[in-house]
């Protein structure tokens, strides 16, 4: 029996089999897949072939239309002003504007102020307009639940690593319709001064969040309005200007001298052309005198005309004096004003005050009770009782006849019974109403007659002053 003895000899470092002693000499070597530094090689070229591909992916995923939304969104929500003005371009706005504030110094303002309410967003579509120019759809969730929006996005003429194109959202501003009142001192937005003019301006800014500033003046409080321009083509700010104490107590004594003023016309229909609110209500014009009852200012409060001038609205009372062939006569005219101011940075003027219902109602003075007016009613009619004519101005009663002489007029019963007392709220005119008892002795054709009014009822109007009662006039009825 024979024995058989195999020898496994080394291998070169370089891959080749070395013989023994006793063994036939050369090199034998291995494949080239069974040496380790081409297997080595091969491995990186598989890794770097796999992360080619995927930065490939990564990148062709952000040089998109999407990618750019994402990113400018994605930058909007980390308050990233940088990223976010990279992956925009501002579209000019398609109708002239008073001032601009869309550059990159005004997105990271706006920024600053604070970043847009989003949650969270979610890419749901894109629609290719045309070759360059793509519409994404996205979903977004917001304090107030979910809304949906749009981006235009275009594709510019660039490209990065020569590769992949670069695309923009286009960004359309947002206008602010702003309304400054004369006497203002310019405003801020975002930090940025803008000294706008007085009256309506449109400003262009970016659809985000901003803080608008009215600087304010002696007259007028500084104000700061929020306003959220997100996904907004536009908007007015909700500015109403505000008078400080001072500009309140400088309002007040403009509008009682405006009054005073009024009261010096002679017309019992000054009409809109005078700027005063009085009118008589007579069937035609007459000459008389105006006066005033009680304050004007009583009740005053301040608003914003339509003008986006600051205003201030009330109630006034007057009394109309003229005369006519049966004696002097007296006319109310009152209800609410509306005063129209003219600012200054350290004045209040009234440029003009006219008539208005709305008005917040009066209230009734507590002096102003029933009692009081009906006593003052049977004073008043007590005295035209006195009188020896056959009508009798601011009185009742009324004697129809033929030539009456030697008139006397007397009371025949209680003229405050059944009478009722009420309150306009609207012009703060007391008005009481009841029976008139009263009868004339007269003389006709030389015989002695004796008649009751041919007016049976009466109507007095009385005002409160802010003191007392006063009564104005009682008409007749029949």
């Amino acid at each position: 029996m024979s024995v058989e003895i195999k020898i496994q000899e080394p291998a070169s470092p370089n891959g080749e089999l070395v013989h023994t002693a006793g063994a036939p000499a050369g090199p034998v070597r291995l494949p080239i897949v069974r040496q380790r530094r081409y297997q080595l090689i091969a491995l990186l070229s598989v890794i770097a072939l796999v992360a080619a591909l995927v930065a490939n992916n990564l990148l062709s995923r952000q040089y998109t239309a999407e990618g750019a939304v994402r990113q400018y969104l994605s930058a909007l929500q980390a308050g990233d002003a940088n990223k976010a003005w990279d992956a925009i371009q501002v579209a000019t706005p398609t109708a002239s504007v008073t001032a601009s504030l869309t550059d990159r110094s005004a997105l990271r303002a706006a920024l600053a102020t604070g970043k847009p309410d989003m949650r969270s967003f979610n890419l749901s579509q894109t629609s290719q307009i045309d070759s360059n120019t793509s519409s994404v759809a996205i979903t977004y969730d917001t304090a107030a639940g979910s809304k949906q929006a749009k981006f235009v996005v275009q594709r510019g003429g660039q490209t990065q690593f020569g590769l992949y194109p670069v695309w923009h959202v286009v960004i359309s501003p947002s206008i602010l319709q702003i309304t400054l009142p004369k006497g203002s001192a310019g405003i801020k937005i975002d930090g940025h001064t803008l000294a706008l003019p007085d009256g309506q301006s449109t400003v262009a800014v970016l659809p985000l969040q901003h803080t608008v500033a009215f600087n304010g003046t002696g007259m007028l409080v500084t104000q700061t309005v929020p306003v959220d321009a997100f996904f907004s083509a536009g908007q007015a700010v909700g500015y109403q200007p505000q008078l400080t104490p001072a500009g309140q107590q400088q309002a007040r004594a403009a509008i009682t001298a405006a009054f005073a003023s009024c009261a010096q016309g002679a017309s019992s229909s000054p009409g809109s052309g005078s700027n005063c609110p009085q009118d008589a209500g007579l069937n035609q014009s007459t000459s008389g005198q105006w006066r005033l009852v009680g304050d004007p200012t009583q009740d005053l409060t301040f608003g914003v005309g339509q003008d986006g001038n600051p205003s201030g609205s009330g109630h006034y009372q007057m009394v109309f004096t003229y005369s006519a062939f049966d004696g002097t006569h007296q006319q109310v005219s009152a209800g609410g004003y509306m005063a129209a101011l003219v600012l200054s940075q350290s004045d209040v003027a009234v440029s003009s005050i006219q008539g208005t219902q709305s008005t917040t109602s009066l209230q009734r003075p507590a002096g102003a009770t029933d009692q009081a007016a009906k006593s003052a009613v049977a004073q008043a009619l007590t005295q035209c009782a006195k009188s020896t004519a056959d009508f009798v101005a601011g009185c009742p009663q009324q004697l129809f006849d033929s030539v009456p002489i030697n008139i006397s007029w007397s009371l025949t019963g209680d003229p405050l019974a059944g009478a009722t007392v009420s309150f306009d709220p609207s012009t703060g005119i007391i008005t009481v109403q009841g029976p008139l008892p009263m009868t004339a002795s007269y003389s006709s054709g030389g015989v002695a007659k004796s008649r009751a009014s041919t007016t049976t009822t009466y109507a007095a109007t009385l005002l409160w002053d802010g003191q007392a009662l006063q009564l104005v006039t009682i008409v007749g009825n029949l």
